[in-house]
């Protein structure tokens, strides 16, 4: 009996948004060009980054094989749209420059692209956070987004489609979940790879700075969305106490209160749950107490040290 031929993988397209990237983007690139299944193009957009010299020497040193756009600041969404538009694979897969990917991680993707319906591709970047369902419909993504942009592949037709990456500014922290749910929505399968693809290591204290703006951000994506694709108002809701109460506790790590308090209240007044009556007791704590409590609570988590 003959055998059947072996099923063709698509060709992909790598697009690396770069701000202030000079001192992660060579990790970010080798980690690309080491890849096991080679990408067609590699595209760096400096996004009207102050250090864009340094990043094109940086560029430069791999001869010709990374291809650099320059263009003034416009947001992350602004530079991945450029950088889409500057390729012309199948699929095009995100990293950011602060993140890297494992070795085999396009190879262990792609083979999900072989599937017509999969529009949108990825995997875990995280030890902790292995555990991703191997498909997610929008109902499952609107509950909670656990997408890793930079493990994300798209369609290029999908993409296309669908306008790319929202460039509004009031979406900026957000604007890739926004595709994500838009891509679900369409109908177009998300199916995520298994084990761990890559490594998630934002720059240190981005997170705490960006807490009250990408909160921001998830609540007017869930605002907008929820007008465009006519979802129930009380779905959009309780997207929104949702985001308020996670993005609070968030705040409350962060020792940023008063802002904390601000953020949740509404929720809390809306739907005075357990939990949220619990943070804004906490939220209201001095912080002297609160330090002491994270004190505390790590001591109790050590290992008993051997008799």
């Amino acid at each position: 009996m003959a055998s059947s031929p072996p099923v063709t993988v698509p060709d992909y397209a790598v697009v690396i948004p770069a701000y202030q990237a000079a001192a992660t983007l060579a990790r970010a690139l080798d980690s690309v060009v080491t890849q096991t299944l080679p990408p067609r193009q590699i595209v760096v957009v400096d996004d009207g980054s102050p250090d864009g010299d340094e990043m094109a020497r940086i560029v430069a040193g791999y001869g010709g094989v990374v291809e650099l756009l320059r263009q003034p600041n416009g947001g992350p969404a602004s530079a991945r749209n450029a950088g889409v538009r500057a390729t012309s694979a199948a699929w095009v897969a995100f990293l950011d420059a602060d993140d890297t990917w494992l070795p085999h991680k396009m190879q262990a993707q792609m083979p999900l692209a072989v599937d017509p319906r999969a529009g949108l591709l990825h995997g875990s970047a995280r030890e902790d956070r292995l555990a991703l369902p191997a498909e997610m419909d929008f109902d499952l993504l609107w509950r909670c987004n656990r997408i890793c942009t930079s493990m994300s592949v798209v369609r290029r037709e999908v993409f296309d489609t669908l306008g790319g990456f929202f460039e509004a500014r009031e979406l900026i922290g957000a604007e890739d979940y926004s595709l994500w749910l838009r891509i679900a929505h369409a109908g177009w399968r998300v199916r995520a790879c298994s084990g761990l693809v890559g490594r998630y290591t934002p720059v240190e204290g981005s997170l705490t700075s960006r807490i009250e703006r990408c909160a921001a951000a998830e609540i007017h994506n869930a605002q907008t969305l929820g007008e465009q694709l006519s979802l129930p108002a009380a779905m959009v809701a309780w997207k929104v106490r949702v985001i308020r109460t996670e993005f609070a506790r968030h705040l409350i790590h962060a020792r940023r209160l008063q802002p904390a308090r601000h953020l949740l209240l509404p929720a809390l007044v809306a739907r005075p749950t357990l939990e949220r009556i619990s943070l804004m007791s906490i939220s209201c704590m001095p912080i002297p107490v609160l330090d002491m409590r994270r004190r505390l609570r790590a001591r109790g988590r050590r290992p008993h040290p051997c008799p």
